[in-house]
C-alpha cells in the first residue's frame, strides 16, 4: 500500500504545486516583460558602448590593483611586526572613514600638479587604493587559525612568501570575493571623481557610464520659484534612459553572483589539495 499512498500524497499535492508555478510564471511576465520592451525599443546608442567600455576599464583595472595591493598589505598588517605597523593600521582606518567625494578635490589637486587631468589613470588609481579592502583583508588574517597555520607552515621549512602562496592563497579565496564585490561596486556607481576629472575639458568620449547616464539628466531652463518650476529634460526618452540604468545595474549583478561562489568557497581542506 506504500505506492497507493505515495500516489494520493502526488495527487493532492499537485494543485499546490501549480498554484505556485503560476505565481511564478505571473511574476515572471510582470517583471520580464518591460526589460523585453526596454530592449526591443530602438534608442539612439550615441556614445553608450563607448562609456560601458570606459566603466570596464576604470572599474575592472581598479579591482585588480585592489586585489593584488590589497590582500598582501592586509596580510602584512595582520602577520607580522614592524616598526609602525599600528600607526599605518590606524592611518588605514582613517582613510577607510573619509568619503570617496571629499578626497575628489584633494585628488584634482593632485593630478592638476602633475598635469594629468584628463588621464584615465586620475581615475583608475584611486580605485585601485582601497584602504576597506587592507582593513578587511587585516580582520581575516588576523585569526588564531591563521597565525597557527603559518607556524606550521614556517616550522616545515616554508619561507614567508612560500607561506602566503601555498598557505594563504588557497584560503583567500572568500576574502579576495569581498575586495572584488566591495570595490567593484564602488568604482563602478562613481560618477563624482570622473566628472571632476574629466568635466572641465568636456572630455565626453572618456566617461564612464554612470556619468554618462548623469549627463543625461541635465536641468531645463525655469522661471520663478526654482522648488516650484524644476524641471528635468532628457537628452534621450524615459525608456532609453531606463535601458541606459539597466545597464548600469547589470554588470554588479553580475559580479555579484560570481564573487558569491568565491566568498563561500573558502575551506580549510583546499590546502591540501
Amino acid at each position: 500500500m506504500a505506492w497507493l499512498e505515495r500516489w494520493m500524497h502526488q495527487v493532492l499535492g499537485r494543485p499546490s504545486r501549480i498554484l505556485v508555478w503560476i505565481v511564478l510564471a505571473l511574476s515572471a511576465v510582470f517583471f520580464f516583460v518591460p526589460i523585453v520592451w526596454l530592449l526591443l525599443k530602438p534608442i539612439d546608442a550615441g556614445q553608450t558602448f563607448t562609456w560601458l567600455e570606459n566603466s570596464a576599464l576604470y572599474s575592472g583595472a581598479g579591482v585588480l590593483i585592489a586585489v593584488f595591493l590589497g590582500i598582501p598589505a592586509g596580510y602584512g598588517l595582520a602577520t607580522t611586526e614592524f616598526i609602525g605597523r599600528r600607526a599605518l593600521l590606524i592611518g588605514t582606518m582613517i582613510a577607510m572613514l573619509i568619503p570617496s567625494n571629499a578626497l575628489a578635490l584633494p585628488l584634482f589637486l593632485e593630478a592638476n600638479t602633475f598635469h594629468m587631468i584628463g588621464n584615465p589613470l586620475t581615475v583608475i588609481l584611486p580605485y585601485g587604493l582601497f584602504p576597506f579592502g587592507v582593513y578587511i583583508a587585516y580582520l581575516y588574517y588576523n585569526t588564531p587559525r591563521v597565525h597557527g597555520l603559518l607556524a606550521a607552515a614556517r616550522v616545515d621549512g616554508c619561507t614567508e612568501w612560500q607561506a602566503f602562496r601555498r598557505v594563504m592563497l588557497p584560503l583567500s579565496t572568500p576574502i579576495i570575493g569581498l575586495v572584488v564585490v566591495f570595490d567593484f561596486i564602488a568604482s563602478w556607481t562613481n560618477y563624482f571623481l570622473p566628472w571632476v576629472m574629466y568635466a572641465e575639458y568636456d572630455i565626453t568620449g572618456r566617461y564612464p557610464l554612470a556619468l554618462g547616464i548623469a549627463q543625461q539628466l541635465m536641468p531645463g531652463s525655469t522661471s520663478g520659484d526654482f522648488y516650484q518650476n524644476i524641471q528635468i529634460q532628457l537628452a534621450q526618452s524615459p525608456s532609453a534612459e531606463a535601458l541606459l540604468l539597466l545597464l548600469n545595474a547589470a554588470p554588479v549583478v553580475l559580479v555579484l553572483l560570481i564573487a558569491q561562489r568565491w566568498i563561500v568557497s573558502g575551506r580549510l581542506h583546499s590546502v591540501f589539495d
